[in-house]
């Protein structure tokens, strides 16, 4: 056990039961540690000698404390109890929320059991209320995927997609968006399942007492905001309700479970939505996904071999020199925003010549880790001519299809976006990788 161990270990004693209150004190550090690490959620399971405790970090899950098998009865009814679920039932899955304060921040637990083999597990989801959120730039956007987002947010109506799976910043980025249309001047109302932020100014409403997503926007629409964001789009109700909103006069922002932004456009014909309405409404797809960031204080620039430089122009399709020469130019663009200038590029016209590493030791600034944080990797499809038709086209049916449509108009996907900043030392390729085949 830890120094952290050994201090829960003092809470709950050595006795077959443990009290309420030396619980409650345990949980209570457990979100303290979480919290203090940037976690997302903490996961509490059962095994035949004891209760281990590990933390999502970045998107990874650590292994942090072992706590004595005896008191997961007794953690699972403190958990129960203050998320209001039934503390006798550690047969059927609950799902709860209950509010924590620390240090003047106030923290969404929401509360998630299920039985295993050996008891119940818990997942505590953690959900810091933030402040100000981050702009557009610190979260991942530059360069022409900015531009055509900033230039889209001047739309009066229209609806705007931010698509990818869970756990990969999409509401992040909605809230920076939010952020900078917010106003006096404009009325905006939101649709959540869970507070993260809170705007001066912004309508928040969350779903309660079963409601759903489509009933809880159509109501939100008889107030008749300006701007309304909805925190998922789950079916297709919702997505005509939507659809039919931002043709008429509501500029609609909404995260959507997909693929990436050519996904969400193909979701959203498929989900019935009339083609000429979609084909005028849609403004813009984000597609996103979030990877680790190399610390800038630890992190190894290093040669590529022969064999990498292969692997490189398959997996990222530089099969051609054009395509080489867009991805020198895409990090010479990118170059001045990202640790440094032109002057120490990882690219030529024709080939890569460097790539980035963590460190095997780390060191203080990352917590001997080698990353620190995340950054998203994004593509952004604006609604073009060639979109228009192909929306609107009985022959464009398939993911790669319209993948080649868009490609000709200059759309930049994730995989070469995360490629740029893997360039740029901010990740690597390896996270790459694995983020656009998640």
């Amino acid at each position: 056990m830890g120094t952290k161990d050994r201090r829960m270990g003092r809470f709950l004693g050595s006795a077959d039961k443990f009290s309420e209150k030396q619980v409650a004190e345990t949980l209570d550090m457990l979100i303290e540690h979480g919290v203090s690490r940037g976690a997302s959620d903490i996961h509490i399971e059962p095994f035949e000698r004891f209760v281990l405790v590990r933390y999502r970090i970045d998107g990874g899950l650590r292994g942090v404390h072992k706590l004595p098998r005896g008191a997961l009865g007794t953690i699972m009814a403190v958990a129960k109890k203050r998320a209001g679920l039934h503390t006798e039932d550690s047969q059927t899955p609950q799902e709860g929320v209950y509010a924590f304060t620390l240090g003047g921040r106030e923290v969404d637990v929401r509360l998630d059991t299920m039985p295993v083999y050996g008891g119940e597990k818990a997942v505590l989801h953690l959900s810091v209320k933030l402040g100000k959120p981050q702009e557009l730039e610190a979260l991942g956007f530059w360069g022409q995927n900015l531009a055509a987002i900033e230039q889209v947010l001047t739309s009066p109506h229209g609806l705007v997609m931010v698509a990818g799976p869970r756990h990969s910043g999409l509401s992040s980025t909605l809230f920076s968006m939010l952020h900078q249309l917010n106003s006096p001047l404009v009325s905006i109302a939101t649709v959540e399942l869970h507070a993260k932020h809170h705007l001066p100014g912004v309508s928040h409403s969350y779903l309660q007492g079963g409601m759903e997503v489509a009933e809880a926007l159509q109501a939100a629409l008889r107030q008749d905001p300006n701007i309304i964001m909805l925190g998922d789009m789950p079916d297709s109700t919702t997505a005509s309700i939507a659809v039919h909103a931002a043709s008429t006069g509501h500029l609609v922002l909404s995260a959507m479970h997909a693929d990436g932004a050519v996904a969400a456009a193909l979701r959203l014909r498929a989900a019935g939505v009339e083609p000429f309405l979609l084909a005028t409404a849609l403004r813009a797809c984000i597609g996103q996904r979030l990877v680790r960031k190399l610390c800038p204080d630890c992190r190894v620039r290093y040669a590529v071999t022969a064999d990498e430089q292969k692997q490189l122009v398959a997996r990222f399709g530089m099969t051609t020199p054009a395509a080489r020469r867009q991805v020198h130019e895409l990090e010479h663009a990118l170059a001045p925003a990202i640790f440094g200038d032109v002057k120490q590029l990882s690219s030529t016209p024709n080939q890569i010549t460097h790539l980035w590493k963590a460190s095997s030791e780390g060191c203080e600034t990352c917590g001997h880790t080698g990353y620190q944080g995340r950054v998203a990797i994004v593509e952004v499809l604006n609604n073009s001519d060639g979109l228009q038709k192909a929306i609107l086209s009985k022959d464009i049916l398939s993911l790669p299809a319209l993948h080649a449509v868009v490609l000709k108009e200059g759309f930049i996907p994730l995989a070469l976006d995360g490629l740029i900043k893997a360039l740029r030392g901010q990740t690597t390729v390896a996270e790459v990788l694995r983020a656009v085949s998640a």
